[in-house]
C-alpha cells in the first residue's frame, strides 16, 4: 500500500478524525457566531447551514473555523463558493467527501454558513451551483 493509498484508507481517516477530536475538545462546544445578515432568506440558511457544519465539519475545523485548514479568514474560502463547494464534494488531501453523505440542500446550507461567518460576507449558495459541481 502506498503512503497515498494509506492516507485514503478508513484506518487512516479514522485515526486522523479522533486526533482531530481530541484537539478539538479544547476548542469548546460553543457553536460559531455567525454575524446575522440583514436578508431574513440569508439568515435561515446561514442558520440552518450551522446545524449541518457543527455536524459535519467542526470535528476537523473546530467551532470557530479555526482549526485543522482553518476556514475564518481563509483567502481561498472568501473569494469563490465554488472552490469551497468542491472541497465539500470532493474532499482534497485527507478531507473526506460528503458528496455520498450529504444532499445538494445540505452542501448549499454548510457553504452558505461558512461563507458567511467569522468575517466572510459572501452571500447564499444556491442548491443549482452546488448541483451544477457534482
Amino acid at each position: 500500500m502506498t503512503a497515498r493509498e494509506w492516507g485514503r484508507s478508513g484506518l487512516a481517516r479514522s485515526l486522523l478524525a479522533f486526533a482531530l477530536v481530541a484537539a478539538g475538545a479544547r476548542d469548546g462546544a460553543i457553536a460559531a457566531e455567525a454575524a446575522a445578515p440583514d436578508d431574513p432568506a440569508l439568515a435561515a440558511a446561514v442558520e440552518a447551514g450551522q446545524s449541518l457544519y457543527l455536524r459535519n465539519c467542526r470535528v476537523c475545523h473546530g467551532s470557530k473555523g479555526t482549526a485543522g485548514v482553518p476556514l475564518a479568514g481563509n483567502p481561498k474560502v472568501r473569494v469563490d463558493s465554488g472552490y469551497l463547494v468542491n472541497a465539500i464534494l470532493t474532499g482534497p488531501g485527507y478531507m473526506p467527501d460528503f458528496a455520498a453523505a450529504l444532499s445538494d440542500e445540505d452542501i448549499a446550507g454548510i457553504a452558505t454558513f461558512i461563507l458567511n461567518s467569522w468575517g466572510n460576507d459572501y452571500g447564499p449558495v444556491t442548491v443549482d451551483e452546488v448541483s451544477g459541481m457534482r
